[in-house]
């Protein structure tokens, strides 16, 4: 019934709008005398728009932005107990830390090798619904302020790991499975158990996870683990409507008056920092402190934008 009700909606609002376009073109409306089509690229990534001059100060865009598919790179130290240990002694010789012990026990068990780097992929989401009115309150009607909403999903980043690390986090589900059970003085499967030294060297050591940070209100490590299906993952999330405000310059480029071009300047309010959520729940950005690795430069990157900057430029040709 609401998919019916949307659809009816949608052929309606279709039907108004054309109304009026076609009513511009006869000039028979007050409003919607020019229509204008363009394409703009910017902060918000590349999209097109349709723009409507509603009377002499106000014009009304419309359109979607989206960021081209990328990644980016991250990785992170998987480590047996919560602290990270070093690979090399003070002459700088290799060691076997408590990770390759262990490491060297899951594959005697288990025949999966164990890589101590989990490596992801981040992926921006970055796609935008707007509306936004431009105000031409100077004589000179190159210039206007604006104002408006960016509507999209309330994710818009993601990470996850990459797939020839899936061995190594399964391996790492496997042996937490046994620590577990372990620890809570269970049987691995009914009738079998490990001996006590082998329990003794497991519980001595430690879970294994990568250890993001520690919890600013325990001070306790965060251990991040993969999930039951074996895979680690985050996600960058913020306000789904961000109202926009801005200002920009508009002018003719060709002899006709046909073809204009803009600059666009502003900020996205999306709702203060940006929550970087991972596959277990923990929010990164406000949980945690002392975050290792790159994920920590990524942190530092995200922390201070509490607005997101808008720098678009567009190109739009005037078809009525």
């Amino acid at each position: 019934m609401v998919t019916i009700l949307s659809f009816t909606g949608f052929i309606h609002a279709y039907s108004q709008i054309s109304t009026w376009i076609e009513s511009g073109r006869k000039g028979e409306s007050e409003y919607f005398k020019h229509f204008d089509v363009g394409i703009n690229a910017g902060t918000t990534g590349i999209g097109f728009e349709l723009g409507s001059q509603i009377n002499d100060f106000v014009n009304l865009r419309t359109g979607f932005d989206f960021v081209p598919h990328f990644t980016y790179d991250m990785e992170f130290t998987i480590q047996v107990g919560d602290s990270l240990e070093s690979k090399y002694d003070k002459d700088g010789k290799r060691v076997k830390t408590k990770f390759d012990r262990m490491a060297d026990y899951l594959e005697q068990i288990t025949g999966l090798e164990v890589d101590d780097e989990v490596h992801m992929k981040g992926e921006p989401r970055f796609n935008n619904f707007k509306l936004i009115a431009d105000v031409f309150p100077f004589q000179d009607k190159r210039w206007y302020f604006s104002a408006g909403f960016y509507l999209s999903s309330d994710r818009i980043a993601k990470a996850y790991n990459v797939t020839e690390d899936m061995a190594s986090l399964m391996a790492v589900s496997i042996y937490n499975n046994i620590y577990r059970k372990v620890e809570n003085g269970e049987e691995l499967i009914d009738g079998i158990a490990l001996p006590p030294d082998q329990i003794d060297r497991i519980l001595n050591a430690g879970m294994m996870g990568m250890h993001v940070g520690d919890f600013k209100d325990t001070g306790l490590p965060y251990m991040m683990v993969p999930d039951e299906n074996s895979m680690v993952k985050a996600d960058l999330e913020v306000n789904r409507f961000k109202p926009y405000i801005g200002a920009g310059y508009k002018g003719v480029i060709s002899k006709n008056g046909k073809w204009y071009v803009s600059v666009n300047a502003g900020f996205l309010c999306w709702g203060g920092t940006a929550d970087v959520y991972t596959h277990d729940g923990t929010e990164i950005v406000g949980e945690l402190t002392n975050i290792y690795g790159q994920v920590d430069r990524y942190v530092d990157i995200i922390k201070p934008l509490k607005v997101y900057p808008i720098l678009n430029a567009a190109i739009s040709y005037r078809i009525f």
